[in-house]
């Protein structure tokens, strides 16, 4: 398969990778769970998890393997030992009431991660965002991805760092999406079997690779990033504000992102899988014991269903409403990424809560579609992104409702 492309995504509990085609072809996929997901070294699990996922997939062959992509979760910091302040830990308050710094999304993890691991911050020549840890690993480089230009003020500008004394050299520089970090190092090139080094491409936050491999970079295209958390987003030409909604940038200059988030969605039920399987002293699929919960509506795991459900159906409504507000309009399906996608029986029991049609791409988890994308397009296999995206990305399943929830 030509042009193939190693692509991986960082989550909050798991690595997933997959071999991805130019032309979108899913040659292989793996997923490695994090044995302790919130271990103050997380970090330090995700490039042996890749390697691992790699010796997976290499039946499939890596001889073929043009370029690597990285994306993941964030804003989470990392130093260089692997110290890890995950994007949804806890962190101590701070005080930026009036600071320029009020819009940073990173600024506040910051500070926590300087105020929770000083000798670490002081010892660490940079600090990374959580894809940008693993690229440095894999190619040496050492950068941090801004997903365009619009997203500065949400990450970090000069003016906010010194607003909160954050010295600016301790972040690595800002670069576009699709940008070259290096070509893997020479240990990197043996643990992933691959024949030479290959370039290393910038994908950045999971949000912006779901934004891309579902291909909703244009007016009115709806997404669900449905994983551990759950983000319902809708593509728009102006920016959308209101109660519970967020409002950034489109990876696509002059194009908007509105956001509905709930921190807690898939993760509620990773751990009710745990505690099942502890009493039942087995290993349990998700299938079987989503099926056994959906039979069961008494049960603990059908009311986890239900309430994600449920959840999913109230951010709809509100960027359906806000849409309407504004004069927007709205093109259905939903597309859904994530691991909730891989469930026949949990996407049609989302489908019939939200009461809207629900779509997966030819990866259910379509952070690796967009892993893809952007390597093709840093490849300069298509000239743009939406090229690449109009070419790799491709609806293979569509859900309608069949009853109300």
């Amino acid at each position: 398969m030509k042009s193939t492309v190693l692509c991986a995504d960082i989550g909050t509990t798991s690595l997933k990778a997959g071999l991805i085609g130019g032309c979108g072809e899913v040659a292989a996929f793996s997923q490695r769970t994090f044995r302790n997901p919130d271990d103050e070294h997380a970090a330090l699990a995700w490039l042996p998890a890749l390697c691992s996922a790699v010796r997976e997939m290499s039946a499939e062959g890596t001889a073929d393997i043009r370029a690597v992509c990285i994306s993941g979760n964030g804003p989470t910091i990392v130093s260089e030992d692997g110290t890890t302040l995950l994007w949804n830990a806890d962190i101590p308050p701070a005080e930026m009431t009036g600071s320029p710094a009020e819009k940073s999304l990173f600024i506040p993890r910051l500070l926590a991660f300087r105020t929770l691991f000083p000798s670490r911050w002081d010892s660490s020549r940079y600090v990374y965002s959580g894809p940008e840890f693993l690229i440095h690993q894999l190619c040496g480089g050492s950068v941090t991805i801004l997903p365009e230009s619009r997203y500065a003020e949400s990450y970090w500008t000069k003016t906010q760092l010194l607003s909160v004394s954050l010295p600016e050299e301790k972040l690595p520089p800002f670069v576009p999406v699709a940008y070259n970090a290096g070509n893997t190092l020479p240990e990197i090139t043996v643990q992933l079997s691959l024949p030479h080094p290959v370039p290393v491409f910038c994908c950045g936050p999971d949000f912006v690779a779901a934004m891309v491999g579902t291909n909703s970079l244009a007016p009115g295209k709806l997404y669900d990033c449905a994983g551990s958390s759950e983000g319902v987003n809708l593509c728009t030409a102006v920016p959308v504000t209101g109660k519970g909604l967020l409002s950034l940038p489109s990876v696509v200059p002059d194009l908007w992102n509105a956001a509905v988030m709930q921190a807690e969605s898939g993760r509620m039920f990773v751990n009710f899988k745990r505690i099942v399987e502890a009493i039942e002293e087995r290993s349990i699929s998700y299938e079987e014991l989503i099926s056994g919960c959906i039979s069961n509506p008494g049960s603990d795991g059908f009311e986890i269903l239900e309430f994600v459900a449920n959840n999913l159906k109230k951010s709809i409504k509100l960027l359906f409403d806000a849409a309407a507000e504004n004069g927007l309009h709205v093109e259905l399906p939903v597309v859904v990424t994530g691991g909730q996608a891989k469930s026949g029986q949990w996407m049609q029991m989302k489908c019939n809560y939200a009461g809207v049609p629900l779509a997966v791409c030819n990866c259910p988890d379509a952070e690796l579609i967009g892993d893809a994308v952007i390597a093709q397009t840093g490849l300069g296999t298509y000239r743009s992104i939406k090229d690449a995206a109009d070419a790799i990305v491709k609806i293979t399943k569509v859900y309608t409702p069949e009853s109300a929830g």
